[in-house]
């Protein structure tokens, strides 16, 4: 998901072109700008976090921050997280990687206000090369299922990649999914505090309080 942020937000903008249409075009940029990296991203993030159980230092990169930046051409900054699934490896709790294969199964953690949940049969891999290991995690969480077991799908996010015939790795939801959730009550909190720096950025500059 790629979320946009406009000059569209400012509800009486077109008043201000007339007025002072340099000055106006400058304050939609500079407060777009601002409100996206200093507001929009850190006040999505720490919803998100909120929401599902994501690791520390998870949420930043290309997983999830400002993508575009509003120029006096095109008043447009986007926010984007990322689509790829999350591995169920991400939110297991209290465990150690080390012995990856033990049977006995996992505990993970998905939604930040639940309790764990136990996997059983669930089990650590190591991921090869070419999977997300961008901060050096390469492990999944694996199930192997007994004959005539089904994977069921879970709450937040899809169920597994199959791996073999009853081999199958688990995945949690992706960062875009939880973005989508949360944007829609943390959006009209990001268009009010646009406004208000709109205005500031443009008495600021053109000395007047139109």
């Amino acid at each position: 998901m790629s979320a946009r942020i406009t000059a569209v937000n400012l509800l009486e903008i077109d008043d201000f072109l007339s007025a002072q249409p340099a000055a106006a075009r400058t304050s939609a940029r500079i407060a777009i700008n601002q409100v996206t990296s200093r507001k929009a991203v850190p006040q999505m993030r720490k919803a998100m976090r909120q929401e599902a159980n994501f690791p520390p230092g998870y949420l930043e990169g290309d997983r999830f921050g400002q993508t575009k930046r509003a120029t006096d051409a095109d008043l447009t900054a986007a926010i984007t997280a990322r689509f790829r699934p999350t591995s169920l490896a991400r939110f297991a709790e209290g465990q150690s990687f080390e012995g990856a294969r033990r049977t006995g199964g996992v505990r993970v953690k998905v939604n930040r206000s639940g309790g764990a949940k136990r996997i059983e049969g669930g089990f650590f891999v190591r991921l090869r090369r070419g999977a997300d290991t961008s901060d050096g995690f390469n492990v999944g969480l694996a199930i192997r299922l007994k004959p005539g077991e089904r994977l069921r799908g879970r709450k937040k996010g899809g169920a597994g990649v199959q791996l073999a015939p009853d081999l199958y790795l688990l995945y949690g939801p992706s960062v875009d999914q939880v973005f989508r959730e949360v944007s829609v009550a943390e959006s009209p909190e990001v268009a009010e505090q646009l406004q208000r720096e709109f205005i500031r950025q443009f008495v600021r500059l053109s000395g007047s309080v139109k």
